[in-house]
């Protein structure tokens, strides 16, 4: 399931979230599956957050996918799938009344279909990739669907039944009805909010407009702690576009407060840089160079996309006392960049 912090950042180990995520993959490689039964246990009847805004249940799965996820490090493969696989059935094994090892291996199940499909558009995948990737999500849905009884108050298993949703074009009407059980049970549980999002794109199964009514519906219920984090993140994750402010499809002034509301429960060098692509983006030199001088050394050029972004970026702010937009010269031979 796609989760809601960056586990893959340069904070990682640094984040509360990812504290969490690290603690518990840790004592998964122990093989330590009593305090694994226990911390479940634990994070599901206390509903507790982390520091950062984040569901420690939420947190608990995805530092037991961790090793499946291998951030770009090196590339996953069926081996290691099955090795991650084999893993999973011994703690299963070994806490057969644990209902945590049960669910562990249906959301690794999950990404398994993902593995076979690929991350590209419908007409790149072939036709024994889908085969594969129905067979093992039709596989996941069944083992959530034996969960399903003893698990009814569990967030993670919705979030786990949209995905599926996702995957096997569920019907907006099933899928919506799902998710609202869901967001009754735990209204901050992100990845409820991430998986309807997803649903409801034009890639996937719907349109602008109903992925602007899962955004409205997200910050409803969660602005009471998080304010406009949730405006933010959803747009952070699917609208990003040159256009995207100039066009009305995104509201500036609502996404520079979600950002904020963002660093004010961690202010993390990733999404102070984000933050600061955004208001380049939005032409909003000033509180561009606000970003950059609260950074300082720590600007990292690669959440800027493009050299020529990242120099036309760097431009705007220094000129965010006149006003001037920026022009730019590319140098073909070298691919550098020139803005002033």
């Amino acid at each position: 399931m796609q989760s809601a912090y960056a586990g893959c950042s340069a904070t990682k180990r640094t984040r509360p979230t990812n504290v969490v995520v690290d603690e518990v993959q840790a004592i998964f490689e122990k093989k330590d599956y009593k305090k694994l039964d226990a911390l479940y246990a634990s994070y599901l009847e206390e509903k507790s957050m982390t520091a950062d805004s984040i569901a420690t249940l939420q947190a608990f799965f995805d530092g037991i996918g961790q090793s499946f996820n291998t951030c770009g490090s090196e590339p996953v493969t069926e081996d290691t799938a099955r090795a991650q696989e084999d893993s999973l059935r011994a703690w299963r094994k070994a806490s057969p009344r644990s209902p945590a090892p049960k669910l562990a291996l249906a959301f690794f199940t999950v990404k398994y279909a993902w593995l076979a499909r690929g991350a590209g558009y419908a007409p790149t995948v072939s036709p024994a990739q889908w085969k594969l990737f129905k067979l093992r999500m039709a596989s996941a849905k069944a083992q959530l669907d034996t969960l399903a009884a003893t698990n009814k108050t569990n967030p993670a298993w919705y979030a786990a039944m949209l995905e599926v949703g996702v995957a096997q074009a569920e019907t907006a009407q099933k899928f919506d009805a799902l998710y609202e059980k869901g967001v009754a049970i735990a209204p901050y549980y992100m990845d409820l909010h991430y998986q309807a999002a997803r649903y409801h794109t034009e890639r996937w199964h719907g349109s602008k407009e109903e992925f602007n009514d899962v955004v409205e519906r997200a910050v409803e219920l969660t602005k009471e702690r998080l304010g406009q984090t949730m405006y933010a993140r959803m747009h952070w994750s699917h609208s990003q576009s040159s256009d995207m402010f100039t066009s009305g499809a995104v509201s500036w002034p609502r996404m520079k407060t979600g950002f904020e509301d963002i660093l004010t429960t961690f202010d993390e060098k990733r999404a102070r840089n984000y933050l600061g692509t955004f208001a380049c983006i939005a032409k909003d030199a000033s509180y561009l160079k606000k970003q950059l001088d609260v950074l300082g050394a720590d600007v990292d050029p690669a959440f800027w996309g493009s050299k020529r972004n990242y120099a036309y970026c760097m431009a705007l702010a220094k000129h965010s006392d006149t006003g001037r937009l920026p022009r730019c010269v590319e140098y073909k031979q070298s691919g550098d960049v020139e803005c002033d």
